[in-house]
């Protein structure tokens, strides 16, 4: 399969891309910078989305940044605009594509006891 992962290069995200490469499906990363196997957020904004049969979407600022305070209203703001906004970019882009992804999953946060 070929996967795309917003988020592919956080803390959940190489764990699920190292995985998925292991078990032989193509994965591009979707992050701040280009690189080797991934696009930035604004390659999707600009050239939309490549061809995939799968997007995941983990992207989000780190609510436990330890340089920054949860109780800081711009903190909290640059949190939730992190979600709302690579998401609104990913719905963008499988709306207008013209091969659309058969499965879509997005996930602002994953946690446990």
């Amino acid at each position: 399969m070929r996967i795309l992962i917003g988020g592919g290069t956080g803390f959940i995200g190489k764990a699920l891309t190292n995985v998925l490469k292991t078990k032989g499906h193509e994965v591009t990363c979707i992050g701040r910078l280009r690189g080797e196997d991934k696009c930035s957020w604004d390659d999707i904004k600009n050239d939309g989305l490549p061809v995939c049969d799968a997007v995941v979407n983990l992207a989000g600022e780190n609510i436990l940044n330890p340089m920054k305070r949860w109780g800081n209203h711009s903190f909290r703001q640059e949190v939730l605009n992190s979600r709302i906004i690579t998401t609104q970019i990913l719905v963008d882009a499988i709306k207008k594509a013209p091969l659309k992804p058969h499965t879509w999953v997005s996930s602002s946060a994953i946690g446990g006891r």
